[in-house]
């Protein structure tokens, strides 16, 4: 009986020795969850405050946000916000959501990843990476750097996006390819220049341009509320230049400016995400660069013949080749009347190429499926789940009609390339038909 006491003593002090001992080491670990304080005069529902442009300021930070995703592709994260961060204020930061609802009665810490591309800029894109709360049906998110139930009722909280397909393989998409342009600034208002691309990409089975804009010329934008109309374009409004100064450059030291090109690499990451779900293919590309399959019609075939080769690639990289916009082709025989009063470059007139000097550095843009894509930069992907394949530039290459990059080159040293005039046919009428509904061309020819 007596050894049956003492062993009765030694089970309990065994068993209160490990509670004390768990009590201590959940006292000193970080928590994962972390309880909302000052509630108490909070509203009960949630979002309090949503978006009312595309760009937030994060409140008691130099941080803007952009947008939320559903992404549980990185093991252990469930929400993907991309923003623009000031680099030299990166400070500890809480996720907190709205539930159904409802605010979440605790926040979860985020992990803050910087783009390794910023070109010297003092701002640079960023995801920021959240866990959901255990029991919380996610549908806003905001970002605090402390937790405080009082600022979070001022916060501006995000929708998260691609909810519908998070974890599920999307079978059937909207769109099989989607074109993603960033950015326009200034007055621009190369008008026959875009409306000749545009018109084209939809001849090779584009179905969607995207397009951020903070500013355009006045006949562009008028093309461009024709196009939207219609649903071939959506305009995501850009108003950077409200937040932060943009560079027109792309180097700091050169340029200035608080971030390169009006922040081109934060809207390429948005519109990949924005379309992850939505479109099989999404092309990263600039507005007077033409992606164009040589060895097939339309970039339907162009992909199904890649993808069969390439199994495991979801990222195809695709050789920028130059136009000299300074050399005319000799007969004129496109140089159309009804284009005279058009603003813009005639691409149709410029078909000689600069052979690329590929023994310095080549630029790429690409082709890629948006769900193999973690980060990108202009020319390549910074984080990626498949393979990178450069696609030979006799299948496909791009036609970039622009200034010449080589300008010492005679005529003679370039290659005549006429791809476009391939589809002449049906690509002037088409421009001349859309040309002529915003008022930019007449029926005679004349605007």
């Amino acid at each position: 009986m007596d050894k049956w006491k003492e062993l009765k003593w030694k089970f309990l002090i065994l068993v209160g020795t490990a509670f004390i001992f768990v009590i201590i080491v959940a006292m000193h670990s970080p928590p994962t969850f972390k309880s909302i304080p000052n509630l108490r005069h909070a509203p009960p529902l949630c979002p309090w405050k949503t978006p009312v442009e595309t760009i937030t300021h994060l409140n008691h930070t130099k941080h803007l946000m952009v947008s939320a995703f559903m992404d549980q592709r990185v093991k252990g994260w469930d929400v993907r916000i991309i923003g623009i961060f000031r680099r030299d204020s990166i400070q500890p930061l809480h996720c907190v959501f709205c539930c159904m609802g409802w605010l979440s009665r605790s926040s979860t810490p985020a992990h803050i990843l910087q783009h390794t591309d910023n070109f010297g800029f003092p701002y640079v894109t960023t995801d920021v990476l959240c866990k959901i709360p255990q029991g919380c049906s996610a549908t806003y998110v905001t970002l605090l750097p402390s937790v405080d139930g009082e600022k979070v009722v001022n916060q501006t909280f995000l929708p998260i996006r691609n909810q519908e397909t998070s974890g599920k393989e999307v079978k059937q998409f909207e769109f099989n390819f989607t074109v993603c342009i960033s950015n326009l600034f200034g007055d621009y208002n190369n008008v026959l220049q875009f409306t000749q691309t545009l018109e084209m990409y939809r001849l090779l089975g584009v179905n969607r341009v995207a397009i951020y804009n903070t500013s355009c010329g006045p006949d562009l934008d008028r093309l461009l509320h024709s196009y939207r109309q219609e649903g071939f374009v959506e305009m995501i409004p850009w108003p950077i230049d409200h937040h932060i100064t943009p560079s027109r450059g792309w180097l700091h030291s050169e340029h200035g400016g608080d971030v390169h090109y009006f922040g081109q690499l934060t809207t390429l990451n948005e519109c990949v995400y924005r379309y992850m779900d939505r479109s099989r293919y999404v092309m990263l590309n600039d507005i007077d660069e033409i992606i164009m399959p040589y060895e097939h019609n339309g970039l339907v075939p162009l992909m199904d013949v890649l993808q069969q080769q390439q199994p495991k690639a979801g990222v195809f990289l695709i050789e920028n080749h130059i136009f000299p916009k300074k050399h005319f082709e000799p007969s004129g025989k496109f140089r159309l009347p009804q284009w005279k009063g058009v603003p813009g470059i005639n691409i149709l007139e410029h078909i000689y190429r600069e052979e690329p000097d590929r023994k310095l550095y080549h630029p790429y843009k690409m082709i890629v499926q948006p769900r193999a894509v973690e980060q990108t930069s202009v020319h390549s992907v910074l984080r990626s789940f498949g393979e990178v394949f450069k696609v030979p530039p006799s299948m496909c290459r791009i036609i970039h009609v622009r200034v010449a990059l080589q300008g010492g080159l005679t005529l003679e040293q370039l290659n005549v390339d006429s791809r476009l005039w391939d589809f002449h046919e049906k690509l002037i009428p088409n421009v001349d038909k859309v040309l002529k509904r915003v008022g930019l061309l007449s029926s005679g020819g004349q605007r």
